[in-house]
């Protein structure tokens, strides 16, 4: 039987060799000139004009004539992305992430980075989203990190075209956050099997540091008398948190059971006592969750709903704004929600910057404050 549906098109290679020196020149120019959307039709329509009566090879400087490999050429790439944004001041972790997502990138696309095109992309991160089961969240925070990289490419001049500019922002579902009851806190602390595990925990509920703030704190950033706790945190600002009395007392009884002299405010339970991780306090809190039946399919036990806890308990109890925000280091006061009866912050944020819903529960609704 005959095949249904239209003829497929014979693409000519010539004639895609055209089109992209054309999109080279005007990309070019748009990068160096500013031009009307008129004069770069214009433009456009004369080379391709002009372009018609010859036949064009581009001149192909790869990995062969080179004597590099595509794996090697990647590789020389993300080495001097990554020296610039620690030159930039970003933190270990941001490179981390930087260096993890475009080590996959370049992994399962196989291409010279300056071969990748936008379908190339779409296709690794829905690979990310279907098969690796990220959420849209995520994989939205994947487009940043690629498009980072490919905005210091073009401006480094190694590439013309940036495929990322035909990668629009990914549409993600916005959720109210979810945070901890006093009864849900209290059952995590009555299960930690340590003097460690429960000043952690602790820690985390009281001041709202991150849990990366928390592993790069030293015995010497707390003053037991005053309660303060000198944290340097994203961006590379510093700030002080405060501790409760409960969080004190149990902080000063594990590092009275220390044997070690780690700087390290908080150390491995076993020899030879590192430094405590990110990774390690996620596991805690993780397994607490599950021990207290508190996180299941679809509720996550994690430390940083501690932040969102406190942050929507002050909002709650008339904290103000400005204080809030000093506190756990925000510059944006956005997506902290109460279970329930706050909405989420964001949606407000996008249509006026200046204005910050309150929940009153006197009223019974949010109430509208302006700030800057």
């Amino acid at each position: 039987m005959p095949k249904r549906g239209r003829p497929r098109k014979n693409i000519d290679p010539i004639e895609v060799e055209r089109t992209h020196m054309s999109d080279d020149i005007v990309n070019m120019v748009k990068f160096n000139a500013k031009l009307t959307d008129e004069q770069i039709f214009i433009l456009r329509r004369a080379l391709d004009d002009t372009f018609k009566d010859y036949n064009m090879q581009k001149k192909e400087t790869r990995a062969n004539e080179e004597g590099m490999t595509v794996k090697d050429i990647n590789a020389e790439a993300l080495e001097s992305f990554l020296n610039s944004k620690k030159s930039e001041g970003k933190s270990k972790y941001t490179i981390y992430n930087y260096g993890g997502e475009l080590s996959k990138l370049f992994m399962i696309i196989n291409k010279d980075y300056r071969d990748i095109t936008a379908q190339d992309i779409r296709d690794f991160m829905e690979y990310r989203h279907t098969h690796d089961g990220l959420q849209m969240v995520t994989v939205q925070n994947i487009r940043l990190y690629l498009m980072s990289f490919y905005k210091w490419a073009q401006a480094e001049e190694r590439i013309i075209r940036n495929p990322m500019d035909k990668i629009g922002t990914i549409k993600t579902e916005k959720k109210v956050i979810d945070t901890f009851s006093d009864e849900e806190v209290e059952k995590l602390r009555c299960a930690c099997k340590s003097e460690r595990d429960l000043a952690i925990v602790d820690m985390l509920s009281s001041s709202g540091m991150r849990v990366s703030e928390l592993c790069g704190l030293n015995r010497n950033d707390v003053n037991f008398e005053t309660g303060e706790v000198k944290v340097f945190g994203k961006g590379s600002k510093e700030r002080v948190c405060f501790l409760t009395g409960r969080a004190k007392i149990h902080l000063k009884w594990y590092l009275d059971t220390r044997t070690d002299d780690n700087p390290a405010l908080f150390v491995t339970a076993k020899s030879p006592y590192t430094r405590l991780s990110r990774n390690g306090v996620e596991f805690l809190i993780k397994h607490l969750g599950e021990v207290t039946g508190i996180s299941d399919i679809n509720r996550r036990c994690h430390p940083h709903k501690f932040r969102a806890t406190l942050a929507t308990n002050m909002l709650n109890k008339g904290a103000d704004v400005a204080d809030i925000q000093a506190i756990l280091g925000l510059f944006k006061l956005a997506q902290l929600a109460r279970k329930g009866q706050l909405k989420i912050l964001t949606e407000l944020l996008e249509l006026s910057n200046d204005l910050m819903p309150i929940w009153n529960e006197s009223r019974n609704k949010l109430r509208y404050v302006i700030w800057r």
